[in-house]
């Protein structure tokens, strides 16, 4: 019996033993796995290749062109969205920690990319014959996500040095985001139908991004053009198939993007009264699944890793937006930390595919969920 009972408890300790790495990787401190998720687009900016370009290529000299020919600023991360959003959670990081270990080295790489002379490469590829639509409408809603977050740097920013920095690479990063708001407006009048897709032309996400910008910069009329295209194309959404989803390479989830997109449309009664027919039962709770993702190596299904950030910070906000005592406010409150616990489960096994632009996700989903009171 004491044989039996000593070996029962050597058995215990070893399993605890052998579960120890994988506890360590969702519970290390979290100014550790904040660095590891920053150096992720530290290194990432400056990795050429591989690279998807999305390029039209025009001829047989054009097809010679490199990544950095077609985008001296945003050649890396794999293509051209990921690098600019990647830009993006380092500018956030140096508002949000000024003083966080590498800051030396993220200054130093805007330093290199936001130069007036690259800005101007980056806004000359929007003019090329073919390309004028290039990254419409996912790389726009990241690229002026950055010119958004560079501007509060230098606006909002209580040192001094990086200020200054910072009021230099906004000047020259909207050298190209003047353009990108230009040929948004010229696109809104066309834009006859919403696009529900789950990953990067989903129009919900993008006109959320477009309204989170254009109040920051004050631009009234861009603003409220973007609310009456919102309301034209979601006001009479109901009952969303959301118990279909995902498909199978999804990162956003196409009916909570719409929900999300919404808190920023209505006021809050209206939001109430439009949100009681949008979901159903059914939806609700297929929402409230965490993703299943087969293979962290494929670079498409690694994109289900995604859609728990995106859920986390789409309940996230919905949930904040609900007022005290709606049924899905707790609900969504509580899947949102869950979404986001199981996104960070996974994120540094994901290899390339996953490394090149997760972390801005997960970032993001952070800074949302602490916007609206939600631990994690």
């Amino acid at each position: 019996m004491q044989l039996h009972k000593a070996c029962k408890r050597s058995l215990l300790i070893l399993l605890t033993a052998c579960a120890l790495p994988a506890l360590s990787m969702a519970q290390q401190a979290p100014e550790d796995q904040l660095l590891r998720l920053i150096k992720m687009p530290l290194k990432n900016i400056f990795v050429e290749y591989p690279n998807k370009t999305s390029h039209n290529i025009l001829d047989s000299l054009d097809a010679r062109l490199t990544p950095r020919d077609l985008h001296p600023a945003f050649y890396g991360s794999f293509d051209w969205h990921s690098s600019v959003h990647s830009h993006w959670m380092l500018a956030e990081i140096l508002s949000t920690y000024p003083d966080i270990s590498v800051r030396d080295e993220i200054i130093a790489a805007f330093d290199e990319h936001f130069t007036e002379e690259k800005m101007r490469g980056e806004a000359a590829y929007f003019d090329r014959k073919l390309s004028g639509n290039y990254e419409r409408t996912y790389g726009w809603a990241w690229l002026i996500k950055l010119s958004e977050q560079l501007h509060h740097l230098a606006e909002h920013s209580t040192d001094k040095a990086l200020q200054e920095k910072a009021k230099g690479w906004a000047t020259h990063v909207d050298i190209l985001s003047d353009k990108i708001v230009a040929k948004w407006k010229a696109y809104l009048p066309k834009m006859t139908y919403p696009n529900r897709i789950g990953t990067h032309s989903n129009s919900a996400f993008a006109l959320a991004f477009a309204i989170d910008f254009a109040r920051a910069r004050g631009d009234k009329e861009f603003e409220q053009t973007l609310i009456a295209k919102a309301r034209q194309l979601h006001l009479g959404d109901k009952k969303a198939p959301a118990e279909w989803e995902p498909n199978a390479t999804d990162f956003f989830s196409p009916t909570l993007m719409v929900a999300d997109l919404m808190t920023r449309v209505l006021p809050q009664r209206e939001y109430v009264r439009w949100l009681s027919t949008y979901f159903t039962p059914q939806g609700i709770n297929r929402l409230c699944e965490k993703p299943v993702v087969s293979d962290l190596t494929d670079y498409t299904i690694v994109h289900l890793v995604g859609l728990a950030y995106t859920r986390a910070w789409t309940m996230a906000r919905i949930s904040g937006y609900l007022p005290q005592g709606h049924p899905l406010k707790a609900r969504f409150a509580r899947t949102s930390a869950q979404m986001y616990a199981h996104g960070m489960d996974q994120i540094f096994r994901s290899d390339y595919g996953g490394d090149h632009w997760l972390a801005t996700f997960a970032r993001y989903a952070e800074e949302v969920m602490k916007a609206n009171k939600i631990k994690h």
